[in-house]
């Protein structure tokens, strides 16, 4: 049995390593975050990422004597793909980068539909017939328009729901809506304006899409503190190992899947979510890890510190490319699921040879 002392070792080893590792990143994003957006502007956090983001932000505002209005928003890539699905505006995003397999592996994995929402929708000619994207993007979209009707019906479920719960964060209510991630390509930002139909501006440690964007009838804003203009198998290190910071960077529960009005009060809602993986079976040591980081935080908006992205990407680079940079301790905690891309978990040391 692991005694007080032991237990104030290690709480103290991953708050430790919490501070060195993600507080200067954190500080940085919050410190931009904080001069750049207009004020008074509500920030909208997003994804497994925001949990933490955003609790940094208060945290570096707290420490800085100032206030600012955010909010966490639940939102993921797949869940925003089964929303659009009988949007075909919506298909430039969930239709893109490479799948082999057969279109019911396709609606389920990517899309989120149920065994029984994909029968009840397509044929069993069409879902055993084996697809490949890019290759049969076209033929993929034609069955997906000509099922349209159908397709709504199975969304409908998930949709009204998800519109009050966003009108309930006061999203809807918003005429240009300031939404924060992590990075990279802007993807639930756009899929988030073509379901309001609202200019949008994403605020991301580095973007690969900076500037503006022309999205349906709206205008998407992305920009990038960190760099902005590099995509993922450039070179830079930040983007390329991301990873890193995406496995920690999570919150308490899986991917956001599926929302529901409360079968008591329909003014509240019953959230889904999909399989943990080990950061968030063991969240407690995240937390002692993140409570370092929310911490320096604090510090270095009470002091006024500030990180130049040169200082910034000098102490990424070295985390992210040497060995024994990042405590054996903590391993097991830099899982990730890739599951829109079908790699199932992924560890971020192992997978870069660092482990």
């Amino acid at each position: 049995m692991e005694s007080i002392a032991d237990l104030q070792i290690s709480q103290a080893r991953f708050s430790s390593f919490g501070t060195s590792f993600m507080g200067p990143t954190l500080s940085f994003f919050s410190h931009n975050l904080a001069t750049d957006t207009p004020k008074n502007t509500p920030l909208f956090f997003l994804a497994r990422e925001g949990y933490w983001l955003e609790k940094a932000y208060q945290q570096y505002l707290s420490g800085s004597d100032k206030q600012g209005n955010s909010c966490y928003l639940l939102a993921s890539r797949a869940f925003l793909f089964k929303l659009l699905l009988s949007d075909s505006r919506s298909y430039e995003y969930s239709l893109k980068g490479d799948f082999n397999g057969s279109f019911f592996d396709l609606m389920r994995t990517r899309f989120l539909l149920s065994n029984a929402e994909i029968l009840q929708v397509f044929s069993k000619d069409i879902i055993q017939e084996l697809v490949y994207l890019p290759h049969d993007r076209k033929k993929i979209i034609a069955v997906l328009n000509q099922h349209q009707e159908l397709l709504d019906n199975v969304i409908s479920y998930i949709k009204k729901p998800y519109l009050a719960y966003l009108a309930s964060l006061g999203v809807t209510a918003q005429s240009t809506l300031h939404l924060v991630d992590l990075g990279y390509s802007g993807t639930i930002q756009s899929l988030l304006t073509i379901l309001l139909n609202k200019d949008t501006v994403g605020h991301y440690l580095i973007s690969s899409k900076p500037g503006e964007h022309r999205i349906a009838d709206n205008t998407a804003t992305m920009k990038g503190y960190l760099k902005e203009g590099v995509k993922l198998g450039e070179g830079y290190l930040p983007l390329d190992r991301s990873m890193f910071l995406e496995s920690l960077l999570t919150a308490p529960f899986g991917q956001f899947r599926s929302i529901r009005f409360n079968t008591f009060d329909k003014n509240t809602f019953d959230f889904y979510y999909g399989r943990k993986v080990a950061s968030q079976r063991y969240f407690y040591e995240l937390e002692q890890v993140m409570a370092g980081a929310l911490e320096y935080c604090h510090h270095t908006g009470k002091h006024q510190i500030e990180f130049n992205s040169d200082e910034l990407e000098l102490l990424l680079n070295n985390y992210l490319s040497k060995p024994n940079m990042i405590p054996r301790s903590t391993k097991h905690i830099f899982d990730i699921d890739d599951d829109v891309t079908g790699n199932g978990t992924v560890n971020a040391l192992q997978f870069f040879g660092l482990a």
